[in-house]
């Protein structure tokens, strides 16, 4: 099931939470590419993808300072570009799968850019500076809240380290704001726009590369690709927590608990960390055994 066309509230909404933890430019040049590809001629249609390309574009061409920063800049180039060359390509997959392999796509070549300019000490430059604007964060907050103190070294080795997964979700994400307002704006769009979040589901198969990344972890002889497999774990149980997520407010719809009950229910998992702890592993663990109970199915077949 597809929505015709995005709530303009929820668009909005979303894409100021989405400039408050990722680059706006991610949603904002896709935005563009996709509105110019159309082939825009109505004042309505053109302008908005002008004046939100031109913003990107400056956004992006502004003084880096560091080569991490230069890198996601450059990373949100190709991240637009494949997304266009993907769509204009592949209309029948769906914008999660073309927004999953543009992203991909981007972070190889991304890298493989980092190689040629920085040489074999490129990786090692970019995670220094990532632990640098980890710790310059966390030094931050711990002097708000010095009880973060002891999650200090851990929260920034982990975030360093997992600044791929970190920049694959974010694109996820704003390619698919970006179709979002592509579908609102444009007279003539690609395709249908995304369906409601509780019918959220992926391809069964990408299981398996959830248990090839536990199984590079916990063997020793694979020690050298910790750092891919802690990166496509990070992305896989991020998009199997939404799915379990998915899970739950599918069942909440058919029993009549209203999204408001559910959205309270979690700011308070998210003040009482215990809970929150128990609810994250239990939603992710939820999204994973879907692959084969399939709930949804199993409750519409009940209806």
């Amino acid at each position: 099931m597809t929505t015709p066309t995005p709530r303009p509230w929820r668009l909005v909404a979303g894409t100021v939470a989405f400039a408050a933890w990722a680059p706006p430019s991610l949603v904002g040049l896709p935005f563009a590419a996709l509105m110019l590809a159309t082939r825009p001629r109505a004042r309505a249609e053109w302008l908005p993808a002008l004046a939100v390309g031109v913003t990107s574009i400056a956004l992006l061409v502004a003084p880096a300072g560091d080569l991490l920063t230069g890198l996601v800049r450059a990373y949100i180039v190709l991240a637009t570009a494949a997304f266009l060359a993907v769509t204009l390509a592949v209309r029948a997959n769906g914008v999660f799968g073309r927004a999953l392999w543009s992203s991909l796509a981007a972070g190889i070549a991304a890298l493989a850019l980092a190689r040629v300019l920085g040489g074999a000490t490129a990786w090692q430059a970019l995670h220094w500076e990532a632990t640098r604007q980890a710790s310059g964060t966390m030094r931050f907050l711990v002097e708000l809240e010095p009880q973060l103190f002891v999650a200090f070294e851990p929260v920034v080795r982990f975030v360093s380290d997992t600044i791929p997964a970190t920049l694959t979700l974010q694109s996820i994400a704003g390619l698919a704001l970006a179709w979002q307002w592509h579908r609102r704006v444009a007279r003539r769009p690609f395709g249908p726009g995304l369906g409601p979040f509780r019918e959220f589901r992926f391809g069964d198969h990408w299981v398996w590369a959830l248990v090839a990344a536990l199984t590079v972890w916990i063997t020793p002889l694979l020690a050298g690709l910790k750092a891919v497999a802690l990166n496509l774990g990070v992305v896989l149980g991020a998009l199997y927590l939404l799915r379990g997520l998915a899970i739950v407010i599918a069942f909440a719809a058919a029993f009549g608990i209203s999204p408001a009950a559910l959205v309270v229910c979690g700011a308070i998992s998210a003040v009482l960390a215990v809970p929150l702890l128990f609810l994250v592993p239990g939603l992710a663990t939820l999204g994973v055994t879907d692959t084969w109970l399939e709930f949804r199915r199993r409750l519409k077949a009940a209806a």
